[in-house]
């Protein structure tokens, strides 16, 4: 078992998610896609004993179990209420749900042939004690595949704030150099690791967020403005973000994808 301890500063992550538990489904169209991408790049390997890191409601899990003849999958989150929603979704009993942060897994070494993880590190504030801990849990010859974010993105909503005040008020992300040198901190002996900008059209300024609301994906970060934000300040973020609205299309935001396979 690992020794590390569950780190703070995430109880108002698991607060978050675990409140958009029941809604998280209804606007999360990005989160599949990229949960698709994960699965479809992911080598046709045996695998009995399988982690999903980050389950969230399990989408990922019942498509692992579609993929693999009668597997055992454990499903991690640090939201109670995401477990809960998920275990009442399941369509297999060979689950099973355990709370915890995914920087200090309660597993023995050696654990899991697979691990799949998807939009999961960019909530861990120590992404190199995400990756020791992944290492540890995995077989010898175990892989994980991982899909984070990167410091792009959301880029057009944080540049519009920029303009209104100076307080953050969008989640901040790693650089890729910094989620590359977490990964090359644990003894992978084998990793790949690829970067590209998806871009999704939104119709508003007003239909984004309501997506990262609810979804869960509230803003975190130290330095954000305390109490609600005035109308005013509200109607201009408005005028400068749908500016860069693209005609028949709607108005662009990036999504910085990082796609990580990794062998122990």
């Amino acid at each position: 078992m690992s020794a590390c301890h569950p780190l703070p500063g995430l109880e108002q992550v698991a607060r978050s998610f675990g409140k958009a538990a029941a809604s998280y489904d209804r606007y999360a169209q990005f989160q599949r896609d990229v949960a698709d991408r994960l699965l479809a790049a992911m080598v046709p390997e045996p695998a009995a004993q399988i982690l999903d890191l980050g389950s969230g409601t399990g989408y990922c899990a019942e498509q692992l179990r579609k993929r693999y003849p009668q597997p055992t999958i454990t499903n991690l989150d640090v939201a109670k209420p995401m477990l809960a929603y998920a275990r009442d979704l399941a369509s297999a009993d060979n689950q099973h749900w355990v709370c915890s942060d995914a920087q200090c897994l309660p597993f023995r070494d050696n654990s899991f042939d697979l691990a799949v993880s998807s939009l999961t590190l960019q909530w861990c504030p120590q992404p190199a004690q995400y990756f020791a801990e992944l290492y540890r849990v995995l077989k010898p010859g175990g892989r994980a595949w991982v899909s984070t974010l990167a410091v792009n993105t959301l880029k057009e909503l944080r540049e519009s704030w920029a303009m209104v005040d100076s307080y953050v008020h969008v989640n901040s992300f790693l650089e890729v150099a910094a989620i590359k040198e977490a990964v090359l901190a644990a003894p992978f002996t084998h990793h790949d690791i690829s970067n590209e900008q998806e871009y999704y059209y939104y119709e508003s300024l007003a239909a984004l967020t309501r997506e990262l609301k609810g979804i869960g994906a509230n803003n975190h970060n130290a330095g954000r403005a305390s109490g609600l934000t005035g109308k005013q300040k509200l109607r201009r973020l408005k005028s400068v973000f749908e500016q860069r609205q693209v005609a028949g299309r709607g108005i662009p935001v990036t999504y910085d994808l990082v796609v990580i396979a990794l062998e122990k």
